[in-house]
């Protein structure tokens, strides 16, 4: 009788766990820019083309498991993940003070290697790991590469149930961090006026 208890308490408690581990989740990520950024001198005389490209192999950034471990169901993003990463690093510079815009004669290239989120089952809490991998480079209008930089992020959180929204906060700490690590290069800052100045 008391197996029968524990083994019924067990079929209950998996399913909550898992947070409806069956069912496809859409999440939005929401990209929140760095604080306490100040406009450089002459940033405004430099104006940015960002183009992203996503080379992720799936387009679900996850999947949720139920309360063995085991993966379930898939978990996408709301809007495209160059878009996403588009949005990120044109909203950094334009903290900084640079225009940004299609006919920008500085272009930046950034290719989506890798974008996706996992979790990880616990004792007592599980934990949801994104990791994120991308390449950046700064070319002049005439095609010239100043600036080349390969960067690799992590976010965490922790997670009582694999849901979406999860997944969507791990990720968007990934994202901050991998911008973060782009932005805090004086190298990059360097390159975009470098390239600004070759191409006039």
């Amino acid at each position: 009788m008391m197996l029968r208890k524990s083994l019924m308490a067990t079929l209950i408690i998996v399913p909550a766990l898992s947070g409806c581990a069956i069912t496809t989740a859409t999440t939005p990520l929401t990209y929140q820019p760095q604080k306490s950024v100040a406009a450089l001198p002459d940033a405004k005389n430099v104006v940015v083309h960002v183009v992203v490209k996503n080379e992720k192999k799936h387009k679900r950034i996850g999947r949720k498991e139920n309360g063995l471990g085991m993966s379930m169901a898939s978990i996408y993003a709301k809007e495209p993940i160059s878009k996403t990463v588009q949005d990120a690093i044109q909203k950094e510079l334009v903290a900084r003070g640079f225009g940004t815009g299609n006919g920008g004669p500085v272009i930046l290239n950034a290719t989506v290697k890798e974008f996706h989120n996992t979790f990880h089952i616990g004792v007592i809490e599980g934990e949801a790991v994104a990791r994120l991998s991308m390449v950046v480079a700064v070319m002049t209008k005439g095609g010239k590469e100043v600036f080349f930089k390969d960067i690799t992020a992590t976010g965490k959180t922790g997670s009582m149930i694999s849901s979406g929204n999860n997944a969507g906060i791990a990720m968007d700490r990934a994202l901050h961090a991998g911008i973060k690590t782009l932005f805090d290069d004086p190298a990059f800052m360097q390159a975009l006026f470098t390239a600004g100045k070759e191409s006039q």
